[in-house]
């Protein structure tokens, strides 16, 4: 039994007070209201993106950004600008997760961490995730890729030189030899080989990306300033990898490793011992980890040393600081506090109207809209009856009433989604092909067919009673549709209401269980999962016999071999073909539908989102889900704009 950490002691403390927030849109408005700069949105100008939800139209005609990604041209800051916090409301505070970078899963902590720790490489577009839009971090350059040209297995990394870890009093006082330390190669080693070898680690089971990091053969520091790393064979995504959202590059000095249980290092940073861990979070980020108050607020302090991406003569990050607020999460507060300028800017939690109506009254305001990344869908324990048998699977897949959960959860503004988000469609399944697939197709004679299937898939399985079903507690509207969910469940698959039984549970608590054999525990879940970037991160770690995200389960050879297959292929037309291969199998659209791997995850819906600021917020940048605080450092406020009178100090 793993030695209990100071994770496992605050998670006990806290989740009595897991409603806190109840009520507030998880990946909605918690990205983007805490996004002004840079924690949540996306470019909502590409065609996949404008299908679904009503209003996408009407902001487009009241003059919505076209690019709303690090792409944009940034606005240099004047020396007189300089200074000042910048406020929003959302979900950084609500940290469901460990602070270790290597071992976290939630969105929040990560969007916390992504300004205090550095990557080799960024992404400056999630929406265009292509090489071209890969920019260096703490690296100098693009890698050197060596081998074949379409192919490579060999890259070298040259690192930037004067890059310092941070350096406080109380970092100091807690580890005086990382304080200001140089960061070297050896900390790109340390960080990727831990990865690497997680597998070995009592704390291998929070290790959520060891499949990116196992496919390295080697990787050695041939000098301070240089990294060497050979592949088990061509990684199409490996170049993805190292700009991945949570590829953060940490020293060795805050983890814990002294002795655990069996005399094993305890291989983390949420540890009882010595510093708390959010003492621990010392990068070499743009902004140092100021303080968090769990569910209440989260705040960040500029970082006067930070190497600025090789530019030191600008002096970002130019903010003092920001601050994300995870209280007054409902539109009424949220307007009111916009209005005051008590927030910089703002997104709805149910409806988007007050967004609309307030751009109409102020067209000085900056609007975007964007679709999320994360998204609402069902994992099932493929071990456990009756979801062993694929014909319950579909059945599920196919009785679902989508439309619902995206008129009654999204009020009608969110859209249908697959095993990719609409929000990456460069990877997507196209739209219309999805929105005609079984499951997802609307109209009224196509609907009586998916249910009339559905009723004869479950009959023929035996009509099994489910097991208790858990629903995520947070945000409200989930456990609130429950209701709605028996209702059709009822009479799609006529299964009697009271013989649907659920359980609202923390999403820790969910992790644990799906992590967990027994039979008993979230066989079947419904709630939020991340958005990710690369094929690969939305489908070989979920999907693949080997994967790090597979509570299912799931062994398909078949599978198998097509995500190994999209892995390997480097040209990307045929890759995103593949990926198209994949989504079909796993929707079941591939030879007669009922593959061991169809329809092990059952996705639904994802978030649409409209924000609005206030002109003199500058350089905001939006993305689809957490991860990319960093982009804050761009950011400064326009004193000398009119909206700015009457903003409180």
């Amino acid at each position: 039994m793993e030695e209990p950490t100071y994770w496992d002691r605050f998670w006990r403390r806290r989740v009595s007070r897991r409603r806190l927030i109840s009520g507030a849109a998880l990946t909605g408005s918690g990205i983007a209201a805490a996004a002004v700069v840079g924690c949540g949105g996306d470019d909502s100008g590409n065609g996949n993106n404008t299908q679904q939800g009503s209003n996408v139209n009407r902001g487009a005609d009241l003059g919505a950004e076209k690019i709303i990604d690090a792409r944009r041209e940034v606005e240099p800051c004047p020396p007189d600008m300089r200074g000042g916090i910048i406020r929003s409301q959302g979900f950084d505070p609500v940290v469901l997760d460990r602070h270790d970078p290597h071992q976290t899963q939630f969105g929040p902590m990560y969007a916390n961490l992504s300004s205090v720790f550095s990557k080799l490489y960024m992404y400056k577009s999630h929406s265009e995730p292509t090489w071209e839009n890969i920019a260096p971090d703490l690296a100098e350059s693009a890698p050197e890729m060596i081998g074949d040209q379409n192919a490579p297995t060999e890259y070298v990394v040259k690192l930037r030189k004067g890059v310092k870890f941070h350096n406080t009093d109380a970092i100091r006082g807690n580890f005086p030899s990382l304080a200001g330390r140089e960061f070297t190669a050896e900390d790109v080693v340390y960080s990727y080989e831990r990865q690497k070898n997680a597998s070995q680690s009592i704390q291998k089971g929070y290790y959520y990306r060891r499949s990116q990091y196992e496919t390295i053969d080697s990787i050695t520091a041939t000098d301070p300033y240089t990294i060497n790393i050979k592949t088990k064979g061509p990684i199409a995504p490996f170049y993805h990898f190292m700009a991945d959202t949570n590829a953060m590059i940490i020293p060795k000095e805050i983890v814990d490793n002294d002795p655990g249980p069996g005399g094993q290092p305890l291989d983390t940073v949420d540890t009882n011992r010595g510093p708390q861990p959010g003492q621990r979070m010392i990068g070499t980020g743009p902004f140092f980890w100021g303080d968090l108050k769990f569910g209440i607020e989260y705040k960040a302090v500029r970082n006067p040393e930070w190497f600025g991406w090789g530019e030191p003569d600008l002096q970002r990050p130019y903010l003092d600081g920001y601050t994300v607020s995870g209280s007054s999460l409902n539109d009424t507060s949220l307007e009111a506090l916009f209005r005051r300028k008590e927030i910089d800017g703002a997104t709805f939690i149910e409806n988007p109207d007050w967004i609309y109506k307030i751009k109409e009254e102020k067209p000085e305001l900056k609007f975007f809209q964007l679709w999320v990344s994360g998204w609402i869908g069902t994992r099932f324990k493929m071990f456990c009856q009756p979801f062993d048998d694929v014909r319950v699977r579909k059945a599920i897949h196919l009785a679902t009433e989508r439309q619902q959960i995206v008129d009654v959860i999204g009020s009608g503004e969110w859209k249908m989604q697959g095993p990719i988000g609409g929000a990456i469609s460069y990877w997507a399944l196209p739209e219309d092909e999805l929105l005609s697939s079984p499951g997802y197709r609307q109209g009224s004679a196509e609907r009586e067919e998916d249910i009339k299937k559905a009723r004869q898939l479950f009959d023929a399985a035996g009509s099994p009673e489910l097991p208790q079903v858990w629903f995520a507690d947070i945000p409200s509207y989930i456990p609130n549709f429950i209701g709605t969910w028996k209702q059709f469940m009822n009479k799609n698959l006529g299964i009697s209401v009271d013989k649907l039984r659920t359980l609202s549970q923390a999403y820790s608590r969910i992790a644990e269980a799906l992590a967990d054999d027994s039979c008993d525990l979230a066989s079947m879940y419904w709630g939020f999962d991340n958005g990710w970037i690369d094929l690969d991160d939305w489908v070989y770690p979920y999907f693949h016999s080997t994967g790090s995200k597979n509570s299912f389960r799931l062994k398909d050879p078949d599978l198998d071999k097509l995500l190994d297959a999209q892995r390997r292929e480097f040209d990307i037309e045929k890759r995103r073909q593949l990926g198209y291969q994949i989504q079909r199998y796993l929707l079941g659209l591939e030879g007669d539908g009922m593959q061991k791997g169809a329809h092990a995850r059952v996705d639904y819906a994802t978030p649409y989102l409209a924000i609005v600021t206030w002109p003199y917020v500058k350089n905001a940048v939006f993305f689809p889900w957490f991860g990319s605080s960093y982009w804050q450092s761009n950011v400064w406020l326009n004193k000398n704009d009119p909206t700015f009178r009457g903003r409180p100090a």
